[in-house]
């Protein structure tokens, strides 16, 4: 189907009332010559023709506008893949738009319609056009922990995480709450306890929106930490789906939050699920590990040969295990790591 523009409802709204064009043109006050260059489509509607034609046929004016704004829409998003020698699959391939699909990450208009499902995500992520896709989120400068290639889905991912925070209601922030709030993630570390919805509750208590939201397959996002009017936001994925793991890439945007609080306003603080040499993710690597156990106790005592897991009681055991495991004092295929580390 070809692309609809208000001048083809209104040659058949003349044809169906028998209006002359010249007299239609008298009665919303533009030329006969006007009217016809509207009619093949050579001139848009100006805001005061729309206004004269909706108050001549009663059509509303809000109607006019929607079609003649859906119909730029799709004009520009049109230009940009013919200018990118894109196919509407390919553009859409970006987005891994067949799992979008599968799994209702947003709302669909029609599925089977490929422009409007271009123009769906276009709107998800709250843009005018392709072009403005990449400087969401000041994203050239998104603190990433690699070069990565898969943007729109990071993109996707964000949005989805920001929009599920505006159905959360949170308390004044302040830095001392960030110390509670380790606590509070020690605490449950030990008894083996991860509860998604108990630790939003809290991070809300303490002034933090915090969303655990799947990550779209092949984007490796492990987690990001966000200032939106200065309200700090957490969002996390599942990966690895161990306990300590989650629990980690917690701390590390918790640590984030204590020492990047004003660059995370100006863009997105992104982690990946790889190794790094970023220096503002090395250090909120550091903090986290530092939380989980304290360096001194975890060197002097943890890394001994004749340390015994089974009497840790200083320390959640998942997290000393995680620590042993990523400097290679354990392998993470041993029994130990497997009991220890529990899967979610």
């Amino acid at each position: 189907m070809g692309q609809i523009r208000f001048k083809d409802y209104l040659k058949d709204y003349l044809e169906y009332y028998h209006i002359t064009n010249k007299d239609f043109a008298n009665r919303i006050s533009i030329t006969p010559k006007h009217l016809i260059s509207i009619l093949n489509g050579d001139s848009d509607l100006s805001s005061q023709v729309i206004d004269n034609i909706a108050l001549v046929t009663n059509i509303p004016s809000d109607y006019i506008y929607k079609i003649e704004a859906n119909y730029k829409f799709e004009c520009t998003i049109l230009e940009y893949l013919n200018t990118k020698h894109l196919t509407k699959t390919q553009y859409l391939n970006k987005f891994h738009y067949k799992y979008l699909l599968e799994n209702n990450f947003l709302t669909f208009t029609d599925k089977e319609d490929k422009l409007e499902i271009i123009k769906d995500i276009l709107k998800f992520l709250r843009v005018t056009g392709p072009e403005k896709v990449y400087e969401i989120d000041s994203i050239s400068t998104t603190y990433y922990k690699s070069k990565n290639d898969k943007v729109e889905l990071l993109l996707l991912w964000l949005e989805k995480c920001y929009r599920q925070t505006w159905e959360q209601t949170i308390n004044i922030y302040q830095k001392e709450n960030i110390s509670v709030l380790v606590q509070y993630i020690l605490d449950c570390a030990r008894k083996f306890e991860f509860d998604p919805q108990k630790l939003v509750q809290k991070f809300n208590e303490y002034g933090i929106y915090l969303v655990i939201q799947e990550d779209i397959p092949g984007s490796k996002i492990r987690g990001a930490f966000k200032v939106h009017r200065e309200v700090p936001s957490i969002y996390l994925t599942y990966k690895h789906r161990r306990i300590a793991d989650i629990y980690f890439a917690l701390l590390h945007e918790l640590a984030h939050c204590k020492s990047d609080f004003n660059k995370a306003k100006g863009s997105s603080l992104v982690s990946f699920d790889i190794d790094t040499s970023l220096e503002s993710e090395e250090n909120a690597d550091r903090q986290a590990y530092q939380w989980m156990v304290d360096d001194c106790y975890y060197y002097n005592v943890c890394c001994k040969k004749d340390y015994d897991i089974e009497k840790e009681n200083k320390y959640p055991k998942s997290f000393i295990i995680y620590r042993l495991a990523k400097d290679h004092y354990i392998r993470y295929d041993s029994k130990i790591y497997q009991q220890y580390n529990i899967l979610l």
